[in-house]
């Protein structure tokens, strides 16, 4: 993290946001995820310690894999189970100091969650996963969760700008 906003200031950044992929099951090496709140504290201990300015942290709700496609156990509790733990989530990110938002994808949440419009935060902004080429917070047309508007659309996932790859997002003003 701290090489990262070394680099980032360098190239004239003068603040961000960060997002966390939440460790929710059994990682594939078959060792338990640590607690929520130990996952929060090493998180936020980082963005502490290296003293990075950030505007927004985002708690990423989407299933995840290895760089080999492996599962990594994310969301894998049954829509029951995940609500519960993702209501856990929420409920611990809401309890710290900082400006907390949801990064997630609609098309994704009906394999999470027991339906599109299953609600664990909407009351907390939202980065919207639509990768439709279009930017444009305004253009987000895809919701779940309670949401009906965005605060940062990702639209353009695995894109290459020089010689890196990277996403293309939209964020409010």
């Amino acid at each position: 993290m701290a090489a990262s906003w070394t680099a980032a200031q360098a190239a004239g950044i003068s603040s961000v946001d960060a997002y966390m992929f939440p460790c929710t099951g059994t990682q594939p090496t078959g060792v338990a995820c640590k607690s929520i709140s130990t996952q929060i504290s090493e998180f936020l201990a980082a963005i502490e310690n290296n003293n990075i300015p950030v505007n927004h942290l985002w708690l990423d709700i989407e299933p995840t894999s290895t760089s080999s496609g492996d599962a990594c156990n994310a969301w894998q509790l049954g829509s029951s189970g995940n609500e519960d733990l993702a209501e856990q989530w929420v409920a611990a990110i809401k309890a710290t100091s900082y400006n907390w938002g949801i990064y997630a994808n609609a098309g994704q949440w009906t394999s999470m969650f027991a339906s599109i419009d299953t609600d664990i935060g909407s009351d907390l902004p939202l980065w919207a996963v639509q990768d439709d080429g279009t930017p444009g917070v305004s253009t987000t047309t895809r919701f779940m969760g309670g949401w009906t508007t965005a605060y940062a659309k990702q639209y353009n996932l695995d894109t290459t700008l020089c010689g890196g790859g990277v996403d293309l997002d939209s964020f409010t003003a």
